[in-house]
């Protein structure tokens, strides 16, 4: 009735003015929620806006960011390859050392998160975990959230050395299957790790 629907000429313009709102508001409120979890919770540090939502720092909007281009890579790629990736790949096609770093890092993030949670868990097992879970244990003890944060960026650094590095969308079918299942890994882990210090994934950034 406001001549706003998708069919208006308005439409598009107004869904992309939403979509960029929503896009701020998540790294925005991402930003202070990581860079609070970031730091040890028994120092005091000086809160500033500038570090915060610096993109090439050890913040939240560079992790997020980093996420969005995981996203970016597995778009580009394609339905079928990704498919392709999920269902296994010809590891011998991982050989450098950018990469098997990264798969170090995404290997350990299940014991730090279990380390990192363990004293005020219980006997919680680790596979019957959830966000919302790990939201509870916000009073724990002994819960220190800068362990979590600081894996999820040397993730994000890990993967951007690797995108560096590598050229992932190469011709060779096999080679980029096995290159976007490293990928689809990453931002499954990023987008996990985040999901659990109460923050979004963007996919698109």
């Amino acid at each position: 009735c406001c001549g706003l629907g998708r069919g208006s000429p308005l439409g598009p313009q107004l869904l992309g003015i939403l979509s960029r709102g929503r896009l701020i508001e998540q790294v925005g409120i991402g930003a202070v929620i990581f860079q609070e979890l970031s730091n040890n919770r028994i120092k005091d540090y000086v809160f500033s806006w500038d570090k915060v939502l610096n993109f090439e720092g050890e913040t939240g909007p560079y992790v997020q960011y980093t996420h969005a281009r995981a996203c970016s890579i597995l778009r580009r790629a394609g339905e079928d390859t990704v498919k392709a990736a999920k269902k296994g790949f010809d590891t011998s096609w991982i050989t450098g050392e950018s990469a098997h770093h990264l798969i170090k890092l995404l290997y350990a993030l299940p014991e730090v998160i279990k380390e990192d949670i363990a004293p005020v868990m219980g006997s919680v097992h680790l596979k019957d975990f959830s966000a919302e879970k790990f939201k509870m244990t916000l009073s724990g003890e002994n819960y220190e959230p800068s362990i979590v944060t600081r894996h999820i960026v040397d993730i994000a650094q890990g993967f951007n050395k690797f995108y560096h590095d590598e050229h992932i969308l190469v011709e060779y079918e096999k080679e980029k299957t096995a290159k976007v299942a490293l990928v689809l890994a990453v931002q499954t882990a990023i987008k996990n790790g985040l999901g659990l210090l109460g923050m979004k994934a963007p996919e698109k950034m």
